[in-house]
């Protein structure tokens, strides 16, 4: 286990890391854009969204809309719809008796994410146990530049009052080890793959 005495704060990412979200996502996203005329295979959306916040990837996909549709739009769309997609949710069992193992020991924990405030209470809804493990979350809400940019790590950290090295990191994907690093703290890269089914 990792030892609480080396780190005064874990700061764990939600899409891929704390939760298998894809699926969720992709159904959500494939919905809202087709509404607007959009066709958008699983294959294309992976490569061009896991990890990015909407504004990074939305844009262009947009291009191929009918109408006046915008990527915002879209993306409310896509909050409305996700909150039934999220039936579709698994939980990295093994990292949140981890998370629990910490929060026991004192550890300080926060949830930094590139979704949205709304996306990430849908996910959590049906888990409050998970919910209150963390004391706080920094969402894609909460900043104006997303990961790769280490903005939102920077924000968790001044909010817990503590520097880089004092965090652990535990991130998924390229995207998030890229703004871990720039942020400075030592990073755990964990993978959900086996949960897929």
């Amino acid at each position: 286990m990792l030892e609480h005495r080396h780190f005064k704060a874990f700061l764990v990412d939600l899409d891929g890391t704390l939760a298998d979200t894809a699926e969720a996502n992709f159904l959500a996203y494939s919905l809202a854009l087709a509404e607007c005329g959009v066709a958008v295979d699983r294959a294309t959306f992976e490569r061009e969204a896991i990890g990015r916040n909407w504004r990074q990837f939305l844009p262009a996909m947009m291009v191929r809309a009918n109408g006046e549709a915008t990527a915002a739009c879209v993306a409310q769309r896509k909050t409305e719809l996700y909150r039934e997609a999220t039936a579709h949710t698994r939980f990295n069992d093994s990292l949140v008796m981890l998370l629990q193992q910490l929060r026991r020991s004192g550890a300080q924990l926060a949830l930094v994410t590139t979704a949205s405030a709304a996306n990430v209470a849908a996910v959590l809804a049906g888990r409050p146990d998970i919910a209150a493990l963390f004391d706080l979350a920094v969402t894609g809400d909460d900043v104006s530049r997303h990961k790769p940019d280490p903005e939102a790590y920077c924000l968790a950290a001044q909010r817990l009052g503590l520097e880089p090295h004092e965090c652990l990191v535990i991130e998924d994907s390229d995207i998030g080890l890229a703004a871990a690093r720039s942020f400075g703290a030592t990073v755990l890269r964990v993978s959900m793959e086996g949960l897929r089914p």
